[in-house]
């Protein structure tokens, strides 16, 4: 059985950035993220896969929980596109710290914190008022494998087609917060 410190993906993803993953124990990994104080978690606790973050802890706050593996990968590379990018050489596209408009055919159910997809529930959870909540349903629409190729696209345009469906990235207007 794969346990989180032994995800290949994972390792691949913290290799590229040159941040190594360590492993407070075989279901909770942590890294260093683009900001040195700023540490990022994967763990598996009560049936759930979580992803979040601390600073200068090892008692992350959740970000996101799913059933799953695969969501919680999908929000790694969120949270550190422009950082692989950079890290790459390559330009970034200025999502770090900004929220996206909604993805099409994504909700959330904001009593639960529950993400959507279609009307259909996803059993992935992110806070209703986190850039987590906003973002994270444009990254679902990929694998992670395919979102690190987006992440290694030269062009800016080329990568933000791949990833949202048009040549630009589209942040949130004012409007698009929801209450």
């Amino acid at each position: 059985m794969t346990t989180i410190s032994d995800d290949e993906f994972i390792n691949t993803l913290t290799s590229l950035m040159n941040r190594p993953v360590k492993a407070l124990s075989d279901d909770h990994v942590y890294f260093h993220g683009p900001d040195p104080q700023i540490m990022m978690h994967v763990w598996h606790e009560d049936g759930f896969y979580f992803g979040g973050t601390s600073e200068r802890s090892y008692n992350p706050g959740p970000e996101v929980r799913a059933n799953d593996l695969i969501p919680v990968k999908q929000w790694l590379v969120m949270e550190l596109f422009d950082f692989l990018r950079m890290s790459q050489h390559l330009d970034a596209i200025g999502i770090a710290f900004r929220r996206l408009s909604p993805a099409p055919s994504w909700s959330q159910n904001l009593e639960t914190g529950e993400l959507f997809y279609e009307g259909s529930p996803t059993g992935i959870l992110t806070d209703d008022l986190s850039r987590a909540a906003a973002n994270l349903p444009w990254f679902l629409n990929h694998s992670p494998e395919r979102l690190l190729e987006i992440a290694h696209i030269e062009s800016t345009q080329e990568a933000c087609q791949a990833l949202f469906g048009i040549p630009r990235v589209p942040f949130a207007k004012p409007t698009d917060r929801q209450e």
